[in-house]
């Protein structure tokens, strides 16, 4: 009978032990990992997990990476998103940091404040953001400032002089990459008309009165026209689908029968702009007859150059605006600021025929990705190449065009 006592005895002592044990060990557990349970990382909402697309989700990251840079990405994966994510990729990896995309800020603007502060509490030492409006902006660099996190805007200008003020007085700044739309549009048409020098009477097709980027498309355009003695005669806003752009051109065609040219600026449905050559086809006029430019490719540029009516179209700027930024911000993180802050133009791509589309589709849509790891180390990277500066960096990359490719990549494209 005692023996059974002190075997029980024994077994008692045991258990207290081990839960004592168990106690002590979720303590120390509890003491590195946070209030909120999670492993020495802010705390993070089962929404925040859901919305926040980090790259580690889709890919093996790299996890000696001296650094993360965030991105505003969009949502989707059609093959021009898939472009522009990955050449911001290529330049942050090649200088040895590694990418974190965020989704979450496509619905508002306040929601893309909320998406900069997931990145930075990500570790994030940079962000690169399309703004979807001005206002945003100003909290957004406060948050940069009180964590020392760069900012690099793609494809804007900050239109609000007072947001300007206060944003590009900041040191943490890095600078935006934009495009000079009116420059495009005056280069868009004028090459038409050095093609066509016959160009008298053209119709404009365009957003509505008060877009930016379109009413800098329609100067250009004018401006053009206004140097070769040509006149706008009709002009369409609000084209919102291939219907309206086959109305608007059989519109154009029944009430001025001397016209020479149909210019897009802008159009809000990129498929409508592919119409264009089926809906002049149906007029009965030929190419001599009448002839299409546009400020933008659309989205199967080579139907544009089917019948021969195209004579210039621009666009292949998207990826090379992106990978700008990021080479911006990353410079800016390394210690080497490209500008205080930096504002770089972005060029265009020109297209006048049926090959220079074909040879878009190998150099920017192929296997091969515009830069490739060498040649940003060796161009675009000051910290990779101490024989770089700002002004080299920026000049390589305005030197962009398919000829550029078609030289750069001659040897590398199958």
């Amino acid at each position: 009978m005692k023996k059974r006592k002190l075997t029980a005895l024994i077994l008692c002592i045991a258990l207290v032990a081990v839960i004592f044990s168990g106690c002590s060990s979720k303590k120390e557990d509890a003491g590195a990992q946070g209030s909120d349970g999670q492993s020495g990382a802010p705390a993070q909402t089962q929404e925040d997990s859901q919305d926040a697309k980090t790259d580690s989700e889709d890919a093996n990251t790299d996890s000696e990476a001296s650094f993360k840079v965030g991105f505003l990405d969009q949502s989707g994966e059609a093959p021009p998103v898939v472009r522009m994510r990955e050449i911001i990729r290529g330049v942050v990896e090649a200088a040895g940091g590694e990418l974190v995309c965020d989704t979450s800020g496509e619905e508002s603007a306040d929601a893309q404040v909320s998406a900069c502060e997931k990145l930075i509490s990500a570790g994030c030492q940079g962000i690169i953001i399309t703004p979807l409006a001005d206002s945003v902006l100003p909290t957004i660099i406060k948050m940069c400032e009180e964590n020392q996190v760069y900012l690099g805007i793609t494809f804007r200008n900050i239109g609000d002089p007072s947001v300007a003020e206060v944003v590009e007085a900041s040191e943490y700044y890095a600078g935006n990459c934009y495009e000079d739309e009116e420059e495009v549009a005056y280069n868009v048409m004028k090459r038409a008309m050095e093609k066509k020098d016959d160009i008298k009477e053209v119709a404009l097709i365009a957003l509505a009165v008060g877009d930016n980027t379109s009413d800098a498309r329609v100067a250009g355009i004018k401006k053009a026209c206004d140097e070769k003695g040509a006149k706008i005669v009709a002009e369409v806003r609000d084209i919102n689908q291939a219907s309206d752009a086959t109305e608007a051109v059989q519109n154009f065609v029944a009430a001025y029968p001397n016209l020479d040219c149909v210019a897009v600026a802008s159009c809000y449905d990129q498929g409508a702009i592919t119409a264009l050559p089926e809906a002049v086809k149906s007029t009965g006029k030929t190419p001599d007859d009448l002839c299409l430019v546009s400020c933008d490719g659309g989205s199967d540029m080579t139907k544009l150059f089917d019948y021969g009516y195209a004579l210039s179209v621009g666009g292949g700027h998207l990826e090379i605006d992106r990978g700008s930024t990021a080479v911006m911000v990353v410079n800016a993180i390394k210690g080497n600021p490209l500008g205080k802050p930096a504002h770089i133009s972005i060029p265009y791509m020109y297209f006048g025929s049926v090959e220079d589309v074909a040879d878009y589709a190998v150099y920017v849509e192929g296997d091969v990705p515009i830069w490739t790891a060498d040649e940003i180390k060796e161009n675009l990277l000051i910290s990779e190449n101490g024989e770089l500066d700002a002004e080299k960096v920026i000049s390589y990359i305005q030197s962009y065009s398919l000829d550029d490719l078609r030289t750069r990549h001659e040897n590398l494209v199958k």
